[in-house]
């Protein structure tokens, strides 16, 4: 107690000390005004006591003003109080609810509107408030039912006066006391009564227990003003003082501790007003610190006699000093004001001085520096022409090199036609013989399609070496560009017909006759309809719209596919760029030779996108024409027979790469008992999938998926035996379909090689980390993807014995007591996890043993029990034991039987029925086969040996 006081007194002087050094030096500036509002629920002497640590803490910022309203009990006071703080636009509102439940709806409302508020003492019924500070008022309770247990020797007879019912603070206050007094026996609350935190009321109830009842010896109040009234009540009805303990809270000096000083009451418990914490609080949070959401302060002790007296001394002494320092700071305000003055006309003075003073200093050094800034100048010239003449020499050697990496560049494009054309054409024929299978014939046409690509891919490099060298020129035509368009568009017909998307085109009314180079112009739309078509998903839509206005020609193509991210957009139209999305295995010169033929007709090419809603290409070219004077070799007629049969090779041939190889899914032929294995390829490539499917085809079931959505959804299925999976891919990617199969009941044995062109070391650990069994790189070799496939499937086969080893029932009582002894380890040692593998088989045998006696269990009942189809149960179950479902539930049935055979002394028929047999004879037949003996040979035996 003597140290909480020790250090009230040392905060006292610490503030007083800091109001004067406010005084002193904060008076010459001024800061932008703060004003805080105080919503007070009524007037007390704690509440004026807080007032008043509020005022002096504001002293403290001059910038702060503080205004401080009284709600005097009366909630709708108290909401007229809050809204005139919002209306007047208060930085901080301070409120301390008069109750709970009529004041919070108002405190959330301002709230929402973005005022800052802090609620202290009381409560709100939500958190609706930027910070809470408040006393730990259940604490207090905690503290006075131990102060009565240790004052009180015989047993306490307690009268409870509580405060207003809807307020926090008299809720918690009675929820610390109550439950301390329950725990002990020698105390008692006799009666709890409503005081509402004033005297009248308190005086009333006292008195209207007092007629009932006078064995209570403690009364205790939450607040003092109620413990005074009390102590009235007591008077009036002659009761003697010293035989009623009398505690109340706050521990204000002219009401509590006055009243301990004159004898009114015993002792009061000291409530925290922590009005430096709410002013600082306050500040803090409109500066926009973070301030903590709920501060519950402590209190400290209880105050008796002794520690009253020097508290009322300590309270006295801060009076006196507070005024004190009231009429100190008046009287600094006064001379700050005319010290002000003085100190402007001073500063002008020294400023013109100082200025003066420069302006003579740089007038003389400006002369005597001059001519060393002239000798510096030159020298650094020289040296700057000397670094040019270097950097000039880098460039130099930079650009050859340059230069002649380019030129080997397209050199050996120019060396690529020849063999590529020598590959071409016997590939083109092959495919075309009548005497291949459907596999060989699709494997050509997907070889024949990518050499075409190639082909095509060699073109637009050395397109683009031209257009860096600045040799690629226009050969301009007079066109009419709407039947060009048409047939352009034409061309894509079968194309989009397979894919199944709509295509609508557009052209606006006008004239479209325009001097343009055809074949440039063709390339451009081709590539702008190709992309949109690759990255269009099926049943999509494709809008090509053309017009012509103030002589500039506009033709956009929109399509509703995946979109370009924005980072991407920034950089699509970059020399070889590739983005992530947009096309990953592209050669990032198509759309910047695009623009490149669009720039040399002086048009321009952009982009619109947004990622999952579509992308819009836009070109606009200047509306020009032919001059007279240009060659006649240059001016080609639009419809001209070379050009129809031109457009029609091109046409075939964007058709034959846009297009996929087509081969048999293969899923309708598969059967539940099919000896031949299954695979599952799901890869978003089509022409991979057709290249491992013409592998495959003829030792194995193929199944395809084109992503790993799909890929699941089949694997959960069609259980195959091994799934080839692609690593990068849209949506779902590899390594998350791999951790999603390996996670699934159904699906957790299959075997997952990921094929993919990510050949790094830290690429194969995530990949096997999520569960692969198999990583195979891009390009592959097709003997390595067999023999890796066969291999898993002979590995997963050579699990199946160490399984069947494993497949016997314990018996009912070496469960119970397997199931006993592992909880106990488990509560003591943290268990590793059990394979999902495990977990499957072991929620079979749970099943079996559940069913056991029912002949009539079926495998469908077995499937449903742990979760999965029948398709997938009896799939699972061959994958797991080589065993089908049936013979597995037999097996387990007579393998129970034998361990009751030679474990109980219950008949060949009780047997036969316990363990789901509906006949002796089937049963003994069975058993027979199983144990090459009669189940009569097997009771013998065991009797024989037990005798």
């Amino acid at each position: 107690m003597m140290k909480f006081l020790f250090r009230a007194g040392l905060k006292y002087v610490l503030v007083l000390t800091a109001i004067c050094v406010s005084l002193c030096f904060g008076g010459c500036s001024k800061e932008k005004e703060i004003k805080v509002g105080v919503s007070q629920c009524s007037t007390d002497d704690w509440r004026i006591k807080l007032n008043q640590e509020l005022q002096r803490e504001a002293m403290l910022h001059p910038e702060i003003t503080i205004e401080i309203l009284s709600a005097d009990d009366d909630s709708r006071k108290q909401i007229r109080d809050l809204d005139y703080f919002a209306q007047n636009d208060f930085d901080v509102i301070l409120v301390s609810p008069n109750e709970a439940e009529a004041v919070t709806p108002k405190i959330k409302e301002l709230h929402g509107q973005g005022k800052k508020i802090i609620v202290f003492d009381r409560n709100t019924t939500e958190p609706c408030y930027d910070a809470f500070i408040g006393a730990d008022n259940k604490g207090i309770g905690n503290l006075a039912a131990e102060y009565i247990a240790a004052k009180e020797a015989g047993a306490a007879r307690i009268l409870e006066i509580q405060g207003l019912p809807g307020s926090s603070p008299a809720r918690l206050r009675r929820e610390g006391f109550d439950s301390l007094i329950a725990e002990n026996p020698n105390a008692e609350i006799v009666e709890s009564v409503l005081g509402n935190w004033n005297y009248e009321d308190a005086f009333r109830v006292t008195d209207s227990i007092l007629n009932l009842r006078q064995d209570i010896n403690v009364i205790y109040a939450h607040n003092d003003r109620m413990a005074i009234g009390a102590s009235d009540a007591l008077k009036k009805h002659g009761i003697d003082r010293k035989s009623v303990r009398i505690i109340g809270v706050d521990a204000a000096p002219s009401i509590g501790l006055k009243s301990i000083v004159d004898g009114v009451i015993d002792a009061t418990f000291i409530y925290p007003t922590e009005g430096h914490l709410l002013m600082n609080t306050a500040f803090d949070l409109y500066q926009g610190k973070a301030v903590p959401s709920d501060t519950i302060v402590s209190s400290p002790a209880v105050v008796t006699l002794g520690a009253a007296k020097l508290m009322l001394m300590l309270d006295n002494a801060l009076q006196d000093e507070t005024e004190k320092v009231q009429g100190l700071k008046e009287q600094v305000d006064a001379y700050w004001e005319k010290h002000s003055a003085q100190t402007a006309v001073l500063y002008a003075m020294l400023i013109i001085f100082v200025l003066v003073s420069c302006l003579l200093y740089i007038i003389i050094r400006a002369y005597s520096s001059n001519r060393r800034h002239l000798q510096e100048i030159s020298s650094q010239k020289a040296q700057l022409e000397q670094q040019q003449q270097t950097l000039k020499n880098l460039y130099d050697q930079l650009s050859e090199a340059s230069q002649s990496k380019l030129s080997f560049f397209t050199n050996v494009s120019h060396d690529l036609r020849t063999p590529l054309t020598l590959i071409a054409e016997p590939v083109s024929q092959i495919a075309e013989a009548k005497n291949l299978t459907s596999e060989q014939t699709a494997l050509m046409r997907l070889a024949d399609k990518n050499v075409k690509v190639l082909m095509r891919l060699i073109s637009q490099i050395l397109d683009f070496r031209k257009v860096e060298n600045g040799k690629m020129t226009l050969n301009l035509a007079q066109t009419d560009m709407r039947k060009r368009l048409e047939d352009w568009s034409e061309s894509f017909g079968r194309t989009l017909q397979k894919k199944d998307m709509r295509f609508v085109l557009s052209i606006e009314d006008g004239d479209y006759t325009m001097a343009v180079d055809q074949e440039k112009l063709e390339r451009v739309y081709f590539n702008l309809i190709s992309n949109a078509i690759k990255y269009t998903p099926q049943h999509g839509t494709i809008q090509v719209r053309m017009s012509v206005s103030d002589d500039f020609l506009t033709l956009e193509v929109r399509d509703n596919g995946q979109g370009i991210s924005a980072k991407d957009q920034q950089h699509i139209f970059e020399n070889y760029f590739r983005g992530g999305e947009l096309s990953p295995n592209g050669s990032g010169i198509g759309l910047a030779l695009s623009k490149s033929f669009v720039e040399l007709h002086g048009g321009s090419l952009s982009v619109e996108s947004e990622e999952g809603k579509g992308s819009v290409f836009t070109v606009k070219l200047p509306v020009v024409h032919v001059d007279n004077k240009v060659a006649q070799r240059h001016i080609v007629a639009p419809d001209s027979a070379e050009d129809v049969q031109d457009l029609s090779e091109k046409s075939e041939t964007i058709s034959e790469e846009l297009s996929e190889v087509e081969l048999p899914d293969g899923t309708e032929s598969l059967e539940e008992d099919s000896d031949k294995p299954t695979v599952l390829v799901i890869d978003d490539n089509s022409d991979i999938r057709t290249l491992v499917y013409g592998l495959l085809c003829d030792k194995y079931n193929v199944i395809q998926a084109t992503n790993g959505v799909q890929g699941i959804r089949l694997a959960s299925r069609y259980i195959p035996d091994v799934v080839i999976c692609d690593v990068i891919m849209p949506g779902m990617d590899g390594l998350e379909t791999c951790k999603r199969l390996k996670d699934e009941v159904a699906t957790s044995h299959i075997p997952v090689m990921l094929l993919t062109a990510c050949a790094m070391d830290e690429q194969r650990i995530a990949g096997y980390e999520c569960g692969a069994d198999a990583y195979l790189s891009k390009p592959f070799n097709s003997k390595v993807l067999l023999a890796r496939i066969e291999a898993l499937i002979l590995n997963r086969r050579r699990i199946q014995p160490q399984t069947q080893q494993v497949l016997p029932l314990p018996a009912r009582q070496e469960t119970q007591q397997v199931a006993k002894a592992t909880q106990n380890v488990a509560a003591s040692v943290k268990l590793p996890e059990v394979d999902i593998d495990d977990r499957f088989y072991n929620r079979f045998l749970q099943a079996v043993e559940k069913h056991m006696s029912n002949s009539e269990l079926s495998v469908e009942e077995l499937a449903s029990e742990v979760g999965l189809s029948r398709v997938q149960f009896y799939r699972k179950i061959k994958a797991l034991t080589n065993y089908s479902p049936a013979e597995l539930l037999k097996t387990l049935r007579l393998k129970r039987a034998n361990q009751m055979l030679k474990t109980t002394q219950l008949t060949i028929s009780e047997i036969c029925y316990q363990v789901g047999f509906s006949s002796p004879s089937y049963f003994t037949k069975c058993y027979r086969e199983q144990f090459s003996e009669n189940p009569s040979d097997t009771q013998q035996r065991t009797s024989k040996l037990k005798s």
